[in-house]
């Protein structure tokens, strides 16, 4: 029987609305309200993410970085709060530095340790990989259960073979991606777009494994046909080298960055056709929002399949770049219509998500209480 309260803590590096994993987390919070959630971090921290989450009963922990003295100010402060703090499990979301605060958490009697992968990938950089590769081969002394969002996640983070693993794919509010003409007409209008432009979205973090270079490639063969603006949302390290590569392509004037953007679900709105030509994705959360919006997706087949809820999506190979320019202009002309009913029905929305979640946690909570919750 275990004498501490029954509560969660989520370790991230930062909470943000930009932040793919961030978001999933929130979901977590908001639709599993029966179990208290807290969250630690040692980054930035969103003002109404963290309103969000008093609402509901949770608590903010800002923690030193964990990069700064070899994570040392980072290991005493966690270790503090885990001694003296009520939690029962920690769910990590952060691979690299999970052997140390899941080593901690153990060290401190925590009964369930949770890691979570979230990527295909441990890093775009080789001698990253290799650090990352080996950071993660410290994991299982201390990780009681592994969860990830597509069994890519799982191989690359966890290895082939596992007791104690699940499969949860990511979910979305699919009441605030749904399509919503009103929405469209009036971002449309303040992106300056008229009702002749072919619309073009991306959404991504501007690096490496995104492939915007081959997206920019896509678009220049796109435009050479039609009268078409490609919006970028997203900021990231490749931002400059590709502001410089617009230039030289001569489409200034048709490429808007929009840099990091806290509204992608209105954003979604106002494109005709949502391109993703990634080199590997653990799972394309964003292609689910946008078929949630209505939106025809053309995607690179390093994206997981399991993102497909509707039939206006293709999945191509990487290289040719005047096939995906001819796929994305026949793909958008196809009639908008709402996808939110198709992604519930492939259960990608986030209350199948959270159900999967609650279960885990639930079992848990039996586990130690030997009562239900």
């Amino acid at each position: 029987m275990c004498s501490k309260e029954f509560r969660v803590l989520h370790i991230l590096d930062h909470l943000s609305p930009a932040s793919g994993v961030a978001s999933v987390v929130m979901n977590y919070v908001i639709g599993i309200p029966k179990i208290k959630q807290d969250i630690a971090i040692y980054g930035q921290c969103d003002a109404a993410m963290r309103a969000q989450i008093e609402a509901c009963g949770g608590k903010i922990y800002k923690l030193p970085d964990v990069t700064k003295s070899f994570g040392r100010h980072f290991s005493e402060e966690l270790s503090k709060l885990l001694r003296t703090g009520p939690h029962t499990i920690i769910h990590g979301h952060l691979i690299n530095s999970a052997f140390i605060y899941l080593c901690l958490a153990k060290k401190a009697g925590v009964p369930h340790r949770i890691i979570h992968s979230h990527s295909s990938v441990s890093a775009d950089v080789f001698y990253k990989k290799i650090r990352n590769n080996m950071l993660a081969k410290l994991i299982p002394p201390y990780a009681t259960d592994y969860i990830a969002v597509s069994e890519l996640a799982a191989q690359n983070a966890f290895g082939k073979s596992l007791m104690n693993l699940s499969i949860i794919h990511n979910g979305i509010d699919t009441n605030r991606f749904s399509f919503n003409p009103d929405v469209r007409r009036e971002v449309r209008q303040e992106l300056g777009l008229s009702e002749e432009t072919l619309c073009v979205g991306h959404v991504a973090r501007l690096v490496g494994l995104k492939n915007q270079e081959f997206l920019l490639n896509v678009f220049q063969k796109m435009h050479d046909r039609e009268n078409c603006t490609l919006i970028i949302a997203g900021d990231g390290p490749m931002e400059g080298l590709l502001k410089e590569h617009v230039k030289a392509m001569g489409l200034a004037d048709n490429v808007q960055f929009l840099g990091q953007r806290n509204d992608a679900h209105r954003l979604y709105q106002a494109f005709d056709v949502f391109l993703l030509p990634s080199l590997s994705e653990g799972f394309g959360l964003s292609v689910v929002e946008a078929q949630c919006a209505g939106l025809p997706c053309v995607v690179s087949e390093h994206v997981p399949q399991t993102v497909k809820c509707s039939a206006n999506i293709r999945f191509l190979p990487l290289g040719n770049a005047q096939i995906w320019a001819d796929t994305a202009l026949g793909m958008s002309k196809i009639p908008r219509k709402d996808g939110a009913d198709a992604v519930t029905s492939a259960k990608l929305d986030s209350g199948a998500m959270c159900d999967k979640v609650k279960n885990i946690y639930q079992s848990m909570r039996t586990e130690l209480y030997e009562q239900p919750y």
